[in-house]
């Protein structure tokens, strides 16, 4: 890819800050079958055969840790499904936008550099120390 201009990256930072505005409802992880296994003792789980409970969870990391929400109704894995690939959607241009942004600021310092040095090379230099020879001393 080319590097944009300055004002470029700014259009693309407003375009980006745009499509999150347009990122629809969504939530966070993975939608994921899993089986469990009660722990009553008289259940049908309880023989090691028996694979277990079914069941949808979305997996999801909150501060560093696994945590499962269970689907309860099967018939709202569809729209589960959409919410979650919003999200990814989210994330997507969430990332593009921090890159896009990132390169804007690196360079706006940069330039902020570049037109303090362009500034000090006009301004009156300091009198350089004059070196004294060295004393004799008898």
């Amino acid at each position: 890819m080319r590097r944009l201009s300055m004002d470029e990256l700014q259009q693309r930072r407003v375009g980006l800050r745009e499509d999150l505005g347009r990122v629809g409802d969504f939530r966070l992880g993975s939608l994921l079958y899993r089986y469990r296994l009660c722990g009553k003792p008289n259940c049908a789980c309880a023989d090691p055969s028996h694979e277990g409970h079914g069941g949808w969870v979305i997996s999801k990391k909150v501060d560093g840790k696994t945590v499962m929400s269970t689907v309860r109704d099967e018939q709202q894995i569809p729209s589960v499904k959409r919410q979650l690939e919003e999200g990814r959607k989210f994330w997507k241009v969430a990332e593009q936008f921090a890159e896009a942004s990132d390169e804007w600021s690196r360079r706006q310092l940069a330039d902020e550099v570049v037109d303090a040095t362009a500034a000090k090379k006009g301004a009156s230099k300091k009198p350089s120390k004059r070196k004294s020879s060295p004393r004799l001393t008898r």
